[in-house]
């Protein structure tokens, strides 16, 4: 009966030392997979029928993604914004702005989510990102006065349709299904999903092309993750408005944003990571750098 208590302890212990070990286990760095997913394209969303107001971001976002609009003497376009975000500049602040509304008529309301790097991001109590620096430029290029309202990503949508704001920008994919509830802009950004694994991880490492990740991807049988309503979490779990078949063998666990997603994939505790490649891309180096 000792023996038997002892091998007992000795086994209790063991588990114990391993969930110690799990538990304690360091973060490991995460790479992308840089194969495209699918093909998408970032549009800004307004109300239903606000005719007036879609023609004039049309018109400016036309120039910005064109011969580009003077700010301050300088002649900005899309491109060199992206491309001032993407070449490490990614704490350039908006500067001030409002974040509630006093008077609608004299302001531009913008809903986002900013927790959607490179586009939109907080730097303390400002906001900063391509999205938020192309809404200084419509606010300012529309006499308005700019008010900037964060809110949770499924949220975005619905305080524009309830009339609370006057367009929204997060990171906003084209659909069909958007469509039919928002009206859209012109499209400005051009972009894809991609997935992240652990840099360990080769499961992938062998492919190619998007038929062959989405082979593999079809083999697993893994918990994997995704900002919840945003195109990667459709792109997992499937969706007929973005077209999107799923993948019913994974488990599909949902985020409040990428970075959190990219950080417990980083610890452990989930598998995979479908994103916008942009955003995924800088959570990805966030990660590592800490490591």
């Amino acid at each position: 009966m000792k023996k038997i208590f002892i091998a007992f302890l000795s086994a209790a212990l063991c588990v114990v030392s391993a969930l110690t070990m799990t538990a304690c286990a360091a973060p490991q760095k995460v790479k992308l997979i840089n194969i495209s997913l699918s093909q998408e394209q970032y549009g800004v969303a307004i109300k239903k029928g606000d005719t007036a107001t879609k023609a004039k971001v049309d018109e400016i976002l036309t120039k910005l993604s064109g011969e580009g609009i003077d700010v301050n003497g300088q002649t900005v376009t899309f491109n060199t914004l992206y491309t001032a975000e993407m070449n490490g500049n990614s704490d350039i602040s908006i500067g001030t702005v409002k974040t509630s509304s006093s008077n609608r008529a004299t302001e531009l309301v913008v809903a986002t989510n900013a927790e959607f790097a490179p586009f939109e991001y907080m730097i303390g109590d400002s906001f900063g990102g391509i999205d938020m620096q192309v809404a200084k430029i419509l606010a300012s290029e529309m006499d308005k006065t700019l008010v900037i309202k964060h809110m949770d990503f499924d949220a975005v949508l619905e305080d524009l349709k309830n009339g609370n704001s006057d367009i929204a920008m997060a990171g906003l994919t084209i659909n069909a299904e958007r469509a039919e509830e928002v009206d859209f802009s012109v499209a400005y950004y051009d972009t894809t999903q991609y997935i992240a694994v652990l840099e360990s991880d080769t499961t992938f490492d062998d492919c190619t092309s998007t038929e062959e990740v989405t082979a593999k991807l079809k083999e697993l049988k893994v918990t994997a993750g995704a900002a919840k309503a945003q195109t990667g979490y459709f792109y997992l779990t499937g969706n007929e408005s973005f077209e999107f078949e799923g993948y019913s063998n994974l488990n599909v666990k949902a985020y409040k944003s990428i970075a959190m997603a990219v950080q417990d994939l980083s610890n452990g505790k989930i598998k995979l990571v479908c994103g916008d490649k942009d955003t995924l891309t800088a959570a990805i180096n966030a990660v590592n750098e800490g490591i």
